[in-house]
């Protein structure tokens, strides 16, 4: 992914070849600057048509205009489509707050060399220059991004959405959920963006009430388990929805076995050992992998169907693959274990009371081929194969995370790939496949004390946004957000930094804006050196960088992810159709959950709501229960 600048242009760009063909690719508009992104659009152009629709992406349309070129527009949102994926066994969000997805409507040829010859041509060989972009003020109709071909006639635009159109796109998937059960959690916001089309990225939340009893002493209490997961996937998006709808139950399965009844004939459960309850994790984990990944595909093959409709709903999540990073409070002894497989993030922000001072804790660590433990422990599993198992920062060269679900193709062996695809379907084997699996779903598991009387918070995050912001911008950015929308979030003694000041203007009339990093906070993690770091870093500006102004916390984040302060860049970022956007932007997938104590305490028959301010239209059709 690369990140646009300040100054950044995207333009199209088109070119007509032999046989009445166009070539059309994306670029940045600097002949400086040259990337070709995207994927080639390899089309045929009717003759003396005068307007015929080439492709409608997410809403977005490709019209060819006779000699005068090509034209991109955008229109409103589509109604939501169903996403799901085979039988719902735990119910964890409203379904009709899945990110939509779409068919394909325009057939695509990948041509490297193509790609590099024609859009070197474009940046250093033609007089193709991008013209500036016109300010406009909120609301109404998009504006357009104009560029000239000279000599090749025609213009090109993107309709930028306004400001207006930006925010109902990035709150087009928020959630926000009031937890007014006074133990330890005061509520979480959810918000995702997507890239690709459908997303592949997906989530889920859930809660429980256990009856426990301290191993220790005869303390007894009805504590709250609550769960929150996100799953980016990859090479498709069956792999994330199976664990939207079943990790949290395969863990939840597990940790029934660990925790014992304290006699027969009690409802209460003894606390076990912290190692027993880790393992508990990471056996729902491994179960649920190898559900997708090997029980499925014996079931298949000993099945002796042909049939490829029935195959491809029971071999889908294994093909494609997901991360998974599930997060798990218990409010009984206020521990938070973050169990991650793969390259998404945890990161807690705590505060000192009394100095206001901010850190910021990486709960999990990014698992991939550029992780030194991660490359080693690949290597030395596949001893002979030292060379092949990690090249270039990836698994056999080709997958980056090193623990994930699914991705069938670094598990199988290379006799049962080339079954499913003589018989079904499937993708070619890696050619230094030896000693599969190469991957695992076996996560590492971290535990933490919480402290809910601090206001501690936790983001969690798919790699998107960890590729814009640092875990210091991610807590500083929330920190901020509480001080402006929600100080009785805020622990009464607690010092709060003074934020700078601002004009009268902006403070009547403008969005609330902070500078830079106006909280001091410190990155305390002890695994930074395998962290990635964001691929680009923010450029100094006149003025601010980040805004707070939305009434979701995740929504917050995302946006300031995009550019925050930096309009034109944020709806840039957001203009851009699938499959374009992937150049510039993943799939975001953000979770922001706040802790805190009750001033009325623990209250066991009160429920989780939804927050409507912070929530989509307050959630047009309710949201299923939480609880």
């Amino acid at each position: 992914m690369t990140s646009l600048d300040n100054h950044a242009r995207l333009c199209i760009a088109s070119r007509r070849f032999p046989g009445n063909c166009r070539l059309t690719v994306c670029v940045p508009g600097s002949p400086f600057v040259f990337i070709v992104t995207g994927m080639l659009s390899y089309t045929r152009v009717v003759s003396r048509q005068k307007e015929v629709v080439l492709q409608a992406r997410r809403g977005i349309h490709l019209v060819h205009q006779g000699g005068k070129g090509y034209r991109i527009t955008s229109s409103h949102h589509k109604p939501h489509q169903d996403r799901s994926f085979g039988h719902r066994t735990l119910s964890t969000r409203a379904s009709n707050m899945r990110p939509l997805r779409r068919s394909a409507s325009v057939n695509v040829v990948a041509a490297s060399a193509a790609v590099l010859l024609a859009g070197s041509y474009m940046a250093f060989g033609s007089p193709y220059r991008p013209s500036t972009i016109a300010n406009d003020g909120p609301g109404g109709a998009g504006r357009e991004i104009r560029t000239k071909s000279t000599g090749y006639g025609g213009k090109q635009a993107i309709t930028m959405l306004t400001p207006g159109q930006v925010t109902a796109w990035l709150r087009e998937h928020e959630e926000s959920y009031l937890v007014e059960r006074g133990k330890g959690v005061l509520r979480y916001d959810v918000c995702q963006l997507a890239s690709n089309n459908p997303i592949e990225d997906d989530r889920a939340e859930h809660t429980v009430q256990v009856p426990l009893i301290a191993r220790e002493s005869d303390e007894r209490t009805v504590a709250d388990w609550s769960f929150w997961g996100i799953f980016d996937g990859h090479s498709g998006w069956t792999t994330s929805a199976k664990l939207r709808d079943a990790l949290i139950s395969s863990v939840l399965s597990e940790l029934d076995k660990t925790y014992q009844p304290a006699s027969p004939d009690s409802g209460y459960r003894v606390v076990p050992s912290p190692e027993s309850i880790d393992m508990a994790i990471r056996k729902g984990f491994v179960k649920l992998d190898n559900e997708i990944v090997n029980e499925s595909v014996t079931r298949l093959l000993d099945s002796g169907s042909s049939n490829k409709a029935a195959a491809s709903e029971v071999l889908a999540p294994a093909l494609s693959g997901s991360c998974g990073l599930l997060a798990f409070y218990d409010s009984f002894s206020h521990q938070l274990r973050v169990a991650v497989a793969g390259d998404s993030r945890a990161v807690l922000g705590s505060r000192d009371v009394s100095t206001g001072r901010w850190t910021a804790t990486a709960l999990s660590t990014d698992q991939t081929g550029s992780n030194v433990d991660e490359a080693n422990r690949i290597r030395s599993e596949h001893p002979g194969e030292e060379a092949t198992a990690i090249r270039n920062g990836r698994v056999l060269g080709s997958l980056e995370p090193t623990r994930s679900f699914g991705d069938a193709r670094y598990k199988w062996t290379r006799d049962i790939q080339h079954k499913v695809a003589s018989q079904f379907f499937g993708r070619r084997t890696p050619s230094e496949l030896r000693s599969p699996p190469y991957v695992t779903a076996d996560p590492v598991v971290t535990t933490t004390q919480v402290h809910p009387e601090r206001g501690d918070f936790l983001v969690m995050g798919s790699d998107g946004l960890f590729e814009m912001l640092s875990n210091e911008e991610v807590v500083s950015l929330v920190a901020q957000w509480v001080d402006a929308k929600h100080p009785e979030y805020v622990p009464s003694g607690t010092t709060v930094p003074k934020e700078p000041k601002t004009g009268m203007w902006s403070r009547l009339f403008g969005a609330r804006t902070s500078a830079d990093t106006p909280y001091t906070v410190e990155d305390v993690s002890t695994n930074k050196e395998a962290q990635k770091q964001p691929l680009q870093q923010r450029r100094g500006r006149d003025g601010p960088n980040f805004v707070v102004e939305d009434e979701n916390a995740a929504t917050h984040l995302i946006r300031n992810a995009l550019g925050g302060a930096d309009r034109q860049q944020v709806s840039m970022l957001v203009s851009i159709p699938s499959p374009l956007s992937r150049s510039y932007r993943d799939d975001l997938t953000v979770t922001v959950v706040f802790f805190g104590d009750s001033p009325d305490g623990p209250n066991d028959t009160a429920g989780v709501k939804v927050n409507h301010a912070g929530t989509r239209n307050g959630l047009r059709a309710g949201a299923k229960p939480k609880l």
